[in-house]
């Protein structure tokens, strides 16, 4: 009896032990993870004078509700021109506040930026707290961005642990690898950052979107600045690639990377790059769709053939024209659609309705005279076949005549042998 109370005992310690154990794991593992707080992408070039965007991405680890932050950088190779808020706080929907804080470019800091959810929603799913729209000086150099007294709270305002990256710009004539990989941010895993190999010179603005990019889950990247043409890019991936940054890379002319333009009058070159190298080939991806946008303005000054708007892929060492259509219009731009399989250098082209017409009257020119060609040739092979008619007639007259002849000549040469005949 004894010895089984000693066992039921030690079954109980046992117990015991394991559950503070196991406690003791979870809790351990929830105060060793963090919520990360980074500026993306982690590393950009761009050239002197030039507007690019940076986005302050957060990927929670736990649910929260709210998040501020101050930005610090080099005044002297860039400038912060505004902050919108992002979509992290706004993704379930819920009412938000946002501050774009206060902006001190003298300081090279922007103090203050918060966001919001009014109420006892919270978010879990990664996304961009606030969108910053810069421009670079004259100079050149290395500027480093730094996110200071950053603070993440759950629903109950309690702040949360927290990893913070930074970032660094590179402005001007600085030497780099052309094909530079610009990092993702965060964690660094998964698909990576696009890399650029376009001139820095050539280039007058560049935006950057994130996305989770999962086998068999349509990826799309969306775009807002004011000045980017292209508003969102779509496919369906065939591998997993995890957090994948996305470019936009706005052309002041055509790409040095293409040797021509492409037929009609071209109203934006771009380039488009989806994660690091290899990845946005049909091997990895499919059914990719660009959504882009034409000014009324230019399409009213250039008399643009609306039917004629199209948007040209350079690939394979060739331009190629993507089927396009149309997909809306408000007062100050019209929307359209192109089917792609792949991302690189982009042009967005129209044609004049004189050089349409143009075209169709050569078209309607070039019918008319084959069908006046084929008027003629039918005329003459009917005048042959006739002359030929002709011909046979009068052959077959010519024949009739010369019967009546031999006729004739035989009877009369007929009546002096029967007379011959008949004395003999």
């Amino acid at each position: 009896m004894h010895r089984k109370s000693l066992q039921n005992n030690s079954l109980h310690i046992s117990l015991i032990l394991l559950i503070f154990v196991s406690l003791s794991i979870v809790f351990t593992g929830t105060a060793a993870a963090e919520t990360i707080v980074s500026i993306s992408p982690e590393t950009q070039s761009i050239g002197e004078n030039q507007d690019f965007i940076l986005s302050i991405y957060v990927e929670p680890d736990t649910p929260i509700s709210g998040a501020q932050l101050d930005l610090v950088f080099d005044n002297s190779l860039v400038n912060v021109k505004e902050i919108r808020e992002g979509d992290l706080l706004k993704q379930t929907g819920s009412t938000t506040i946002f501050s774009p804080g206060t902006t001190d470019n003298s300081q090279g800091t922007v103090t203050d930026v918060y966001g919001s959810i009014l109420s006892k929603n919270t978010i879990t799913t990664p996304g961009t707290l606030a969108t910053v729209y810069l421009s670079s000086t004259d100079g050149s150099g290395a500027c480093k961005l730094e996110l200071k007294n950053v603070l993440v709270s759950d629903s109950s305002g309690c702040s949360m642990p927290v990893t913070v990256i930074g970032g660094n710009v590179k402005v001007g004539d600085i030497s780099t690898s052309p094909a530079e990989t610009i990092s993702g941010g965060g964690s660094g895993e998964g698909g990576g950052g696009a890399g650029s190999p376009e001139s820095s010179e050539n280039v007058k603005l560049k935006e950057i979107s994130q996305c989770f990019i999962n086998n068999g889950v349509r990826a799309r990247y969306t775009f807002k600045g004011d000045t980017n043409d292209i508003r969102y890019v779509e496919f369906d991936p065939k591998r997993s690639f995890g957090k994948t940054t996305a470019i936009i890379e706005m052309l002041k002319g055509k790409s040095t990377l293409t040797p021509g333009e492409p037929e009609g009058k071209v109203y934006q070159h771009m380039n488009i790059w989806v994660g690091t190298d290899g990845i946005s080939t049909p091997e990895n991806i499919e059914n990719g769709v660009v959504g882009f946008r034409v000014e009324r303005a230019w399409i009213n000054e250039n008399e643009i053939d609306l039917t004629s708007i199209t948007l040209n892929h350079f690939s394979d060492y060739r331009w190629e024209v993507l089927e396009t259509w149309q997909t809306g219009e408000d007062d100050l731009y019209l929307y359209f659609e192109s089917k792609t399989q792949g991302f690189s250098p982009f042009a967005i082209t129209g044609q004049s309705t004189r050089t349409v017409q143009t075209a169709e009257s050569s078209t309607q020119g070039s019918n008319d005279v084959k069908d006046s060609n084929d008027a003629l040739r039918s005329e003459a092979t009917s005048k042959a076949i006739q002359a030929s008619e002709g011909e046979n007639e009068a052959q077959v007259e010519k024949k009739d005549y010369s019967a009546i002849v031999y006729v004739a000549v035989g009877i009369i040469l007929f009546f002096p042998v029967l007379l011959i005949f008949k004395r003999s």
